[in-house]
């Protein structure tokens, strides 16, 4: 089986870093964009299997960056984790309006955010 490609987008240099080793490190494939507009050209190109995404950015939000994927017939079927570093319930049900698959507090650790994951790249394999 092919490995599941992984798109991360978060303005944050060092969490794009540190996403980006734990997940090669668990043999997935990694393209990274640091900030909404590049998110969305790099979902376009790549078609990842599944989408990590930060919600605080310049430009576009996470919130408008997931909108603007699950309203493009292209993109619309990858799952979106949305990675936060509030836990304010309110952007969580924020998140899930938007057509996130699941939210993450960045503080989670990183089994938490592997298992989330693997259930979302699962999801998304069934018909």
């Amino acid at each position: 089986m092919a490995k599941a490609k992984v798109l991360i987008v978060d303005d944050e240099k060092l969490a794009r870093t540190m996403l980006t080793d734990l997940l090669r490190g668990k043999d997935y494939t990694v393209i990274t964009a640091e900030d909404g507009a590049s998110g969305l050209a790099a979902a376009q190109k790549e078609k990842p299997n599944a989408i990590i995404l930060d919600i605080m950015m310049p430009g576009m939000d996470g919130f408008e960056v997931c909108q603007a994927l699950k309203n493009d017939v292209a993109t619309t079927g990858i799952p979106v984790i949305i990675l936060t570093a509030s836990e304010d319930p309110h952007l969580t049900k924020k998140a899930f309006k938007a057509g996130a698959a699941f939210t993450l507090v960045k503080a989670s650790k990183p089994e938490q955010l592997l298992s989330t994951l693997h259930l979302a790249l699962s999801l998304a394999r069934l018909p």
